[in-house]
């Protein structure tokens, strides 16, 4: 999209926030006086920028969903919070998952793990289905990794355990960093100690999200890649081999 700047300043002259400026032949952007406006992308004749997503009050959402409502019945679908992280926005996701069981529509949530479940446990009333990461069972790994600390996502999956939730496990795969042995070997034995664990599902790496860096003016490291098929299936034959039901999700990016 940058490409297509011609160097115009339209938008340079229409930001009330003064969030653009000329360089040369292209216009710099500067994402921390940004205010969201909207005014650039609309009036640019180059069509060089795009806002992505739409602000909606949780009454506008409820009423989104409740129009597929009759698939969601006939096919035993449902609605998945999913993000991002959606217990980010926690007093949202309170009410849109209370909204969605009072219409009777099945939920589920997508999680990091990484949120306080003492401020959340209320939210897990009106939640069915629970898939939550587990990205490196290695504290300083997962730190290195992510950030942050693994502790609260392990205590948060022991406690939904403990609470008698049906979990599901997601591994995310990648080569060299979370498909080692030690990992794995983490892996199987938190998991066995489960009590209500569905299922532990294996994550390939993959680049779909790739094309959106660009727009975020961020690197993108294309050295990150799946394991090979083989590899996945031995961490399945791994995990089987001790009583936990596995299974993985094929992506085009993994290797014979």
């Amino acid at each position: 999209m940058k490409d297509k700047c011609s160097g115009c300043g339209t938008c340079i002259d229409l930001c009330p926030a003064y969030a653009n400026s000329l360089n040369g032949s292209k216009t710099f952007y500067d994402r921390n006086m940004c205010t969201l406006c909207g005014c650039c992308v609309d009036a640019c004749p180059e069509h060089t920028r795009a806002l992505v997503g739409q602000e909606l009050s949780i009454d506008e959402i409820v009423e989104a969903i409740e129009k597929d409502a009759v698939f969601y019945r006939a096919s035993d679908g449902g609605v998945t919070f999913s993000g991002g992280e959606p217990f980010a926005q926690m007093e949202v996701l309170r009410q849109l998952a209370r909204k969605c069981t009072s219409a009777g529509i099945h939920t589920a949530v997508e999680t990091s793990g990484f949120f306080s479940l003492k401020d959340a446990s209320d939210i897990f009333e009106y939640i069915d289905e629970i898939f939550i990461d587990l990205k490196h069972t290695n504290e300083r790994r997962h730190l290195e990794l992510t950030g942050v600390s693994n502790q609260k996502i392990l205590a948060n999956i022991k406690r939904l355990d403990e609470l008698g939730r049906g979990l599901t496990i997601r591994i995310p795969l990648i080569e060299g960093l979370t498909d080692t042995s030690e990992n794995i070997e983490g892996v199987v034995k938190f998991c066995a100690r489960l009590e209500n664990l569905i299922t532990a599902e294996l994550i390939p790496y993959h680049n779909f999200g790739m094309g959106k860096y660009p727009g975020l003016d961020l690197p993108y490291d294309d050295r990150l890649r799946a394991p090979g098929r083989k590899t996945i299936h031995l961490i399945i034959d791994q995990l089987n081999a001790h009583g936990i039901a596995a299974q993985t999700v094929d992506t085009t990016d993994c290797r014979s």
